[in-house]
């Protein structure tokens, strides 16, 4: 018997299949052709996501060691910040509107008056966002209200999959966290806020917690993916709580350190939000452990930043990784690398936008994508400086994400924090997370922790070099003064 994880990303959905005992035996990846109808503007297809998902679970299926091992349950890890209405029958009326999506920015804005952070964000863990899934309804019903007259779904992937699979919108708390309408004390919808918004229920998911099985894959489904009778599909949760999961961060003070296209970074916590966590910006979600909950910081820098610079100067990663092998001392010039703003530690960090300082006729390449490499990894020192002034215990660094394939990079990280680094053997954390979830709600498992514990495993731990952290200090001390004075004076 074996177990599967799906796991809808910006680019593409993977589906992996692992056996009981975590050993994975069949990964399949299929891409998604996004759709941008204009500057700023970014969709994907829902039919797009369902194709995709079934294209990529047909291929596992046939897979020797699949068909040998069959399927006993699957669950999914995705975001929770696309969104698109749906008719009775779970039809499409429009694209998923994706997270770097632009519209809407007008409901960031709080209310004239309102005390910043308002009232209901402590409630749900987070700031006004556009992406938040009731302002996103909010800009359909201003837009577009003929389609919305229509809708009886406002789906996200997570509940668009299941109710494609079994029948019922479901989604977990991690995910619905991120709806301004939902309430972490409760672990419910709050119903004063959705009756302020007016949102009829129909177009809320309905809530399971981890660990419950949602229903059977439908006949007609299982068929055409291949499955035999009697796939059970249980819950998994939002995709940096699940990667978070699948590499093995499941007690306070450990933090996840996902290094992909952002590098976003999560740390379990019993704490419920604060406003000062809020306002530098942190948020909380609930996660799957002990500790019930999660303290999260986004980085819209990463792979995403290092991709764009290698893009533009030409430069391959593998000779970068060679020529930095031996480096020490930081580059002659310092990166600012918000292309697509800041949304922690700076105050307006939003605003910012990225620049290289110091360039001269005998800077290289080179230099510029360490130097973005280094502010990176300097943003990481702040994020975490952040936290323990919030109280939040960081203590050591699991580590995953492309980014931790840069020897490099993740020994800077060690040194800049001063706290090892473990790189996460498993090399899909994220479906491997979803896998366990399925595991734990069909009785194969019944330790939650234990099994993230388990099979996470660690490839590599970077301890921490003080004598390299001291050179980078004066820099890292140069990158805050100036970054304090460009939101001041120029963005």
């Amino acid at each position: 018997m074996s177990l599967i994880g799906i796991d809808v990303g910006s680019s593409s959905v993977k589906v992996a299949a692992y056996s009981e005992d975590g050993i994975l035996i069949g990964v399949v990846s299929h891409n998604l052709t996004p759709i941008y109808p204009a500057p700023g503007q970014w969709e994907t297809s829902p039919e797009d996501i369902w194709q995709a998902t079934s294209h990529a679970m047909r291929n596992l299926t046939t897979q020797d060691a699949v068909r040998h091992d069959p399927p006993k349950a699957i669950a999914i890890s995705a975001s929770g910040r696309e969104n698109f209405p749906a008719d009775a029958s779970g039809s499409p009326l429009g694209n998923g509107m994706m997270g770097a999506d632009v519209r809407g920015v007008e409901f960031e804005t709080p209310p004239a008056g309102a005390t910043v952070p308002e009232d209901w964000c402590l409630s749900c863990g987070h700031l006004r966002e556009r992406m938040d899934p009731v302002f996103r309804l909010e800009w359909w019903r201003k837009y577009h209200p003929e389609i919305m007259e229509k809708a009886h779904y406002f789906f996200g992937w997570i509940d668009f999959l299941t109710f494609r699979m079994t029948g019922r919108a479901v989604m977990d708390q991690s995910t619905v966290s991120r709806y301004a309408v939902y309430d972490l004390r409760t672990m419910d919808w709050a119903a004063d806020r959705v009756a302020q918004y007016r949102i009829p229920s129909n177009l809320l998911p309905e809530v399971l917690p981890w660990g419950e099985v949602i229903g059977e894959v439908k006949p007609s489904v299982a068929a055409d993916w291949g499955l035999p009778p009697g796939v059970q599909v249980a819950q998994g949760c939002h995709d940096v709580n699940c990667a978070a999961y699948g590499a093995g961060v499941y007690s306070i003070g450990t933090v996840c350190l996902v290094s992909g296209s952002y590098e976003n970074i999560l740390v379990p916590t019993d704490q419920l939000p604060t406003a000062s966590m809020l306002l530098r910006g942190l948020s909380v979600m609930p996660q799957p452990c002990q500790a019930g909950l999660s303290i999260i910081a986004v980085h819209p820098t990463g792979n995403a930043v290092l991709n764009w610079a290698r893009r533009v100067l030409h430069q391959d990663i593998e000779p970068i990784e060679a020529a930095l092998a031996d480096v020490r001392a930081p580059s002659s010039v310092l990166a600012v690398p918000y292309l697509s703003g800041s949304m922690t530690y700076w105050e307006d960090g939003r605003k910012a936008r990225g620049g290289v300082l110091g360039l001269t006729l005998a800077t290289r390449e080179s230099d510029i994508v360490q130097a973005f490499m280094e502010s990176i990894a300097y943003d990481t020192v702040n994020t975490l400086s952040l936290m323990r002034d919030e109280g939040i215990p960081v203590e050591r660094i699991r580590i995953t994400g492309g980014g931790a394939r840069s020897a490099w990079w993740t020994q800077l990280k060690a040194d800049m924090t001063n706290m090892p680094v473990e790189v996460v053997e498993h090399p899909e954390p994220g479906t491997l997370g979803a896998a366990l979830l399925a595991g734990l709600a069909i009785g194969v498992y019944d330790d939650m922790e234990e099994i993230s514990k388990t099979y996470s495993g660690t490839g590599h731990t970077y301890l921490p070099n003080p004598e390299r952290a001291a050179l980078h200090q004066e820099r890292l001390e140069t990158y805050r003064k100036l970054m304090a004075l460009l939101l001041e004076h120029i963005y």
